[in-house]
């Protein structure tokens, strides 16, 4: 007969189960037996306290002669008696019915022995009192040998139930060992089969369990997963189908979106642009032919001729700007020129102190070898240097410094824009490129100025990085390669 997993463990656990309940059970009585003994411990307690107090009055008589002393001498006297008669049958048990009998008798003697001291008036009682005395210590002597007596029993029972509480552990310990060993042949081998067989699954190695013998339930948990192995080297078969079709899918979504993204940016460019065209182009013009009528007129030895020059030359270039703008829209090509690099640097610095000369911050620049010509749009460069030095001058406070700086790194151009400003919250250096994303809206804020300026420095194949503090303040790094000769579409 083929015995089922749990009727194996059952009939395993059932024989020696059944033994430590009945050990358990006897137990029971052993506890009710302590129980009976600390209850009579307790009692022998009691008496021996009320003995305590009994010898206390004792001394109180002998020494204060009061009555009330000598009524509570009485009491206690009556209550020992009585306590000691309601155990009168444990006692004897335990010391024996002759030393019970002589307990009586001094327990008699010792209450005629009071007597005489508190009712005759006798000039000498040395005597009586020093028989009363060790009639005492005989009493209390009697009741220590009840305790012992009593405790002993205690410590036997205790010792009983230790040893059998030790006997019914070690017995279920072996029928557990036991139990365990018989099974682990039929059922440890098959589950470590089935974890070999699960590891290769991990693996993807989709192979099935044979030639088992094993309880019932482990056979049917083998057949199951055998079909469940069929069942996923299905699903894995078209589970590698869809990915790839998803993967090309979000291929062709990713691409479907940057193209959206940058159609969307573009026309948001092409529509800013069309209104600064519009807005801005017109006033400038006729600013810019009223200031030119007013230089003509005036004396070339007049100081503010220079100044208009100065004007004319910034309006001139907000218009170059504007249209480049309107030219960057559109994806048009760069305009590659070779320019003085130094020279342009230095004339950028130039316009920003001037426009910023009221603010009190110092602007210093040091540059290292660099060649003096590189191809770059002029104008391009020119706006995108002059508006990260605009943001410096703008976030640095008064006495604080600017330091433009320019060297050569491999194949590249390395211009360093740093302030000893309030730097920018960690939370925004992420998004500062962002179109649209701006800390400013308040002083009138476009978001539109670093974004273009990345957009400048990476179609000329360059890069802008910046980091920033609030302890040192703010860096720009733009990277310029040397040698871009052929224009490029934005």
């Amino acid at each position: 007969m083929r015995f089922k997993l749990w009727q194996r463990i059952f009939l395993s656990f059932l024989v020696p189960t059944l033994i430590t309940v009945a050990i358990f059970l006897y137990q029971i009585d052993k506890f009710k037996m302590i129980f009976q003994q600390i209850m009579l411990l307790e009692a022998a307690d009691d008496i021996g306290m009320t003995l305590i107090e009994l010898r206390r009055y004792e001394k109180n008589i002998l020494l204060f002669h009061e009555d009330l002393n000598t009524i509570l001498f009485y009491e206690n006297l009556k209550h020992l008696k009585r306590e000691v008669l309601s155990i009168e049958m444990v006692i004897i048990d335990a010391v024996g019915k002759e030393d019970y009998t002589e307990l009586q008798k001094k327990l008699s003697a010792y209450e005629d022995a009071a007597n005489h001291v508190i009712e005759e008036d006798t000039a000498d009682k040395t005597g009586v009192i020093k028989n009363m005395r060790v009639l005492a210590r005989d009493i209390e002597a009697i009741l220590y040998d009840f305790k012992i007596q009593e405790r002993r029993k205690i410590e036997v029972s205790i010792y009983e139930i230790k040893h059998y509480l030790i006997v019914s552990i070690l017995f279920l310990l072996a029928a557990a060992i036991t139990t365990g060993y018989l099974l682990s042949k039929k059922v440890i081998t098959v589950i470590k089969k089935m974890e070999k067989s699960f590891e290769k699954l991990s693996k993807g190695e989709f192979k099935k369990i044979y030639d088992i013998e094993a309880p019932e339930e482990i056979t049917a948990l083998i057949d199951v997963y055998n079909h469940t192995i069929e069942r996923l080297k299905a699903y894995r078969t078209e589970l590698d189908k869809t990915l790839a079709s998803l993967g090309e899918a979000n291929r062709e979504l990713i691409e479907k979106q940057e193209t959206l993204v940058e159609s969307k940016k573009a026309a948001a460019m092409r529509l800013i642009a069309a209104e600064i065209a519009h807005e801005i182009n017109n006033p400038l013009s006729s600013a810019t032919l009223m200031l030119g009528m007013f230089y003509e007129e005036i004396d070339d030895a007049d100081p503010k001729k220079e100044d208009i020059r100065f004007i004319l030359m910034e309006i001139n270039r907000c218009q170059d700007v504007i249209r480049k703008l309107t030219d960057y829209a559109k994806k048009e090509p760069l305009n590659i020129t070779d320019v003085n690099i130094i020279k342009l640097i230095k004339e950028v610095a130039d316009s920003a102190l001037r426009q910023n000369a009221d603010k009190g911050v110092f602007l210093t620049m040091s540059i290292s070898y660099v060649p003096q010509v590189i191809s770059i749009d002029r104008s391009l460069i020119y706006n995108a240097l002059f508006n990260i030095l605009s943001n410096a001058f703008e976030a640095a406070p008064p006495g604080a410094s600017i330091e433009v700086s320019a060297s050569v790194e491999d194949a590249y151009a390395v211009i360093t824009i740093s302030d000893t400003g309030e730097g920018i919250p960690e939370e925004h250096i992420g998004r500062i490129f962002e179109p649209f994303f701006t800390t400013k809206k308040e002083r009138g804020g476009s978001g539109l100025g670093l974004a273009i300026t990345k957009k400048i420095i990476e179609n000329h194949h360059g890069t802008i990085t910046v980091s920033s503090s609030r302890e040192t303040g703010t860096v720009f790094r733009i990277k310029l390669p040397i040698g871009l000769t052929k224009a490029i579409e934005l």
